[in-house]
């Protein structure tokens, strides 16, 4: 896995971009096509479909776990995963993270159209991560249109979600308009709020910032 971060890592410096300041640079004139990525990203996008509606959203996600709403594209992808140990009803798994990204063909002509793209994805799994990454780099070395958003896992999704998503982290802050947020942080915003609260709080948090950035 070392071998594999340190390539992509390597790769993005060569593209001599310059480092990330934070700053969101986009053009606001070009219709929004907000893309989930992962169940996080999935998730926020819905949200944010509930409030808005007016752009094109499309998901990526696990057929499984998707639950799509009517009139979203959804572009169906299959992530690795390693079986952990067996449980008395159900096997449990973490994502492969070894295994190379293989986009979908369906993939293939949706970022050849003339529009911004607002990818959204919660980092430490394999979708969310692997496509939040090798997108924005292609939208970036294609100069398209874009704003990637990312959150990065609440402490108790463990230790290894966390690792895999600060190693994706400091790799894309070489590129411009990728925008990150400590789900962390929302916890310490609402003292009070039960766990069955954080997910839906970290959605309604992509939406503050897409609204911030004058997008909606």
């Amino acid at each position: 896995m070392e071998n594999k971060s340190n390539s992509r890592i390597k790769a993005l410096q060569e593209l001599n971009f310059e480092h990330w300041l934070g700053n969101i640079k986009i053009n606001t004139k070009n219709e929004a096509h907000i893309i989930g990525l992962g169940s996080g990203g999935t998730n926020a996008a819905k949200y944010i479909w509930n409030q808005w509606e007016k752009g094109r959203f499309t998901m990526i996600n696990d057929l499984d776990n998707a639950d799509i709403p009517d009139g979203i594209n959804l572009i169906p992808f299959q992530s690795p995963k390693i079986r952990m140990f067996s449980g008395k009803q159900r096997d449990f798994y973490i994502p492969d993270m070894e295994q190379a990204l293989e986009m979908p063909d369906e993939l293939t002509g949706l970022f050849r159209e003339n529009c911004r793209f607002v990818l959204l994805a919660g980092l430490g799994g394999y979708t969310g991560t692997m496509m939040a990454e090798a997108l924005s780099l292609m939208l970036h070395k294609e100069q398209k249109d874009f704003l990637t958003i990312c959150s990065m896992p609440f402490s108790f999704e463990g230790r290894n979600r966390l690792t895999i998503a600060r190693e994706a982290m400091e790799r894309m802050k070489v590129i411009h308009n990728c925008h990150f947020f400590e789900l962390d942080m929302l916890r310490n915003d609402h003292v009070n709020m039960a766990l069955s609260e954080a997910f839906p709080v970290a959605d309604s948090h992509f939406y503050k910032i897409l609204q911030e950035s004058g997008l909606l």
